[in-house]
């Protein structure tokens, strides 16, 4: 009996194993199937992230190539507008350099004429010159001609031929016309004295012509000058004191006040030929010549 037991007992134990080498094995079998399947699920995972994320990269390269062309078009755009800006900038900077240039040339050119100028009347400023004397009346002297003349006309003043050191006349554009008669003075103070007496005559008449004695400047200074001889003529008749100043600058005197006009303002004094002192702008100035009867135009001093 008891030997039985021992037998089925044996059997238990063997079914035992036995049963538990089946549930190993079926766990086996199914976590080896439950692998395979995660495998599977994985691949076909791994397949659908691997798609969208190479799509995504596509996206991103496109979008790359689309911010580089871009980038391109914006900076030859830009390079483009720059270079036209420049160039622009760069012919206006030649334009005003051209604009300088030519202007330094012709302020270089006017410095070189007024330097001339005024060597030339320097070597001058000893002289007068005499217009409107009848020719061959100075031979076969001229500096005794002169000291007479001037003696005729200023008078017990002028004393002596000694005071000059040569006369003699040039050549003008115009052969009708008398030539210029140049007188040249020792020292430049006997000229001022000369000029300074020949003022105080109003006409000089030499054998019934009409002669005009002027300081002696050059062609250019001389110019510069003869531009006020119509604002003269009208201070004159107004009886309105006036003087040139060198080399070309009017003065004017106006109730006790000088005022000093160049040369370079005689397109606004001058209209038609006639004078327009209200364009001078000075307080007093036109006023002046209102209360002396000084008629602006020519036209209108005849009614």
């Amino acid at each position: 009996m008891v030997h039985e037991s021992k037998n089925d007992l044996s059997e238990l134990k063997v079914m035992i194993t036995e049963l538990k080498q089946e549930i190993k094995n079926d766990i086996k079998k199914e976590i080896s199937s439950m692998l395979k399947t995660n495998e599977k699920i994985s691949e076909k995972t791994s397949e659908k992230t691997s798609e969208k994320l190479r799509l995504e990269l596509q996206e991103l390269r496109r979008e790359l190539q689309e911010l580089q062309q871009d980038n391109k078009d914006s900076e030859k755009c830009f390079d483009n507008r720059f270079e036209a800006a420049f160039n622009c900038m760069l012919e206006k900077i030649e334009e005003h350099i051209q604009e300088n240039a030519s202007k330094l040339s012709t302020f270089a050119d006017q410095l070189e004429d007024v330097k001339l100028a005024a060597l030339e009347d320097g070597y001058r400023r000893n002289n007068i010159r005499i217009e409107g004397l009848p020719e061959n009346r100075e031979s076969p002297n001229p500096v005794k001609f002169v000291a007479e003349l001037f003696s005729k006309i200023i008078g017990e003043d002028f004393k002596s031929d000694a005071e000059i050191a040569a006369a003699y006349r040039i050549w003008g554009l115009n052969i009708s016309k008398n030539r210029t008669f140049i007188v040249c003075f020792e020292k430049l103070q006997l000229k001022l004295n000369v000029m300074s007496l020949l003022r105080e005559k109003q006409e000089i008449m030499f054998e019934n012509n009409l002669i005009h004695i002027f300081p002696d400047f050059s062609p250019s200074t001389a110019t510069k000058r003869a531009s006020f001889y119509n604002i003269k003529q009208h201070l004159r008749r107004a009886d309105i004191r006036y003087s040139l100043l060198y080399p070309a600058k009017l003065k004017v005197e106006i109730q006790g006040k000088h005022y000093i006009f160049t040369s370079r303002e005689k397109n606004q004094c001058l209209q038609d030929g006639t004078v327009n002192f209200v364009s001078w702008n000075v307080k007093g100035l036109n006023y002046e010549l209102k209360r002396k009867k000084n008629i602006l135009s020519p036209d209108r001093s005849k009614r």
